[in-house]
């Protein structure tokens, strides 16, 4: 009978012990998958940059399998112009067993932004990538809307300009010279109504104090002038409020355009 319910109770603990190989198993399939298929790509080399370890979203980025990537130097798989960066970013971890970002061109073009910390137990270097294309893109297509931006206003006969939310010009472009006399440097940090007649000053103090507290776009606002020579002239005014993000209101912006001949 002892042998019997000996024999019973080894067998329990073997299904047991079943039982959570298999559970473990499963476990570890699914994190696999997991770090195969995350939205980042995963890598690994040891301290001669040699890579141990790569995820399929990295290979994906690399446009290598995973079993020609292993074993070759990360280095190689870097655009030449930024492998000196990232010689200095593996150096800089290594040295001080910190995290780092740095961002480089892989050998395809792509752009990516790495995360990198080294395991000293464990000999190696641990990074994350991150393709940054579309953020490059949009970087580059804001760039090429603000030359646009600049020709434009540069070549308009309008004075475009910008101001604060305390009223003060952050942006002047050069037509300023043609209409008042006063370089765009002269001007910023100075308000509109620095550039008016006291009596003109106190008239749209009054009515753009208005137009602030209601935060809406006016238009065709006619007011007087100094020039740096101290002659008068009359200027029309448009403007448009400014919202950041978050809807906070930071200022106008708008143009002037000279009718003291009209």
């Amino acid at each position: 009978m002892a042998d019997s319910n000996a024999h019973n109770e080894l067998e329990r603990q073997n299904q047991q012990l079943l039982d959570a190989y298999t559970q473990l198993d499963r476990a570890m399939a699914q994190y696999a998958e997991l770090y195969d298929n995350a939205p980042v790509g995963y890598l690994s080399t040891d301290f001669e940059r040699r890579i141990v370890k790569s995820n399929l979203t990295c290979c994906s980025l690399l446009k290598r399998d995973r079993i020609v990537l292993q074993g070759m130097d990360f280095l190689d798989l870097v655009a030449k112009g930024d492998r000196s960066s990232l010689l200095e970013c593996l150096e800089h971890v290594r040295r001080r067993k910190g995290k780092l970002e740095c961002e480089v061109r892989l050998h395809n073009g792509t752009p990516v932004l790495l995360a990198m910390e080294a395991s000293v137990a464990q000999q190696e270097c641990r990074m994350v990538l991150l393709d940054i294309t579309k953020q490059k893109q949009a970087e580059e297509a804001l760039r090429e809307s603000e030359r646009r931006f600049k020709t434009l206003v540069e070549v308009t006969s309008d004075w475009v300009w910008e101001i604060n939310d305390k009223g003060e010009y952050t942006y002047v472009s050069p037509k300023v010279y043609d209409l008042l006399g006063y370089g765009p440097e002269e001007v910023l940090g100075k308000t509109p109504f620095d550039l008016m007649p006291r009596h003109e000053a106190e008239r749209l103090l009054m009515v753009f104090g208005d137009i602030i507290s209601r935060r809406e776009p006016f238009h065709n606002l006619k007011n007087v002038n100094l020039c740096k020579d101290g002659n008068e002239v009359l200027l029309e005014s448009s403007g448009v409020p400014i919202f950041d993000d978050d809807g906070k209101f930071c200022g106008f912006r708008g143009i002037d355009r000279d009718i003291t001949d009209r």
